[in-house]
């Protein structure tokens, strides 16, 4: 994307932020189809039990911040996401597995 200061990686901040809108829009929906999905999975991300489970989603949408809090919120998650050892790691898979990066 040509670097954390590119207009392309500004761009791709904003996006985050504006998918991340969207989705709060449809909260309940999403909130639904997981609880749907709850009954007899054996899938990792559901073994910490259904209420956890649709507990953790809805936290992930910070429903109780404004849209510039989110903004920020948004920023600091993907300023995090650069500096991750597992984000690095997983870019080399990607390089070395599908010849992505």
């Amino acid at each position: 994307m040509g670097g954390s200061q590119s207009k392309q990686f500004q761009e791709f901040k904003t996006l985050i932020l504006q998918g991340l809108i969207a989705a709060r829009k449809h909260m309940e929906k999403i909130v639904n189809l997981v609880e749907i999905m709850l009954s007899g999975s054996q899938l990792p991300c559901f073994r910490s039990g259904g209420a956890a489970t649709v507990q953790g989603l809805k936290n992930r949408f910070h429903l109780t911040l404004t849209e510039d809090q989110l903004r920020r919120h948004v920023e600091d998650l993907v300023e995090a996401s650069i500096h991750s050892w597992s984000t690095k790691l997983y870019d080399r898979y990607q390089y070395f597995a599908n010849g992505t990066l």
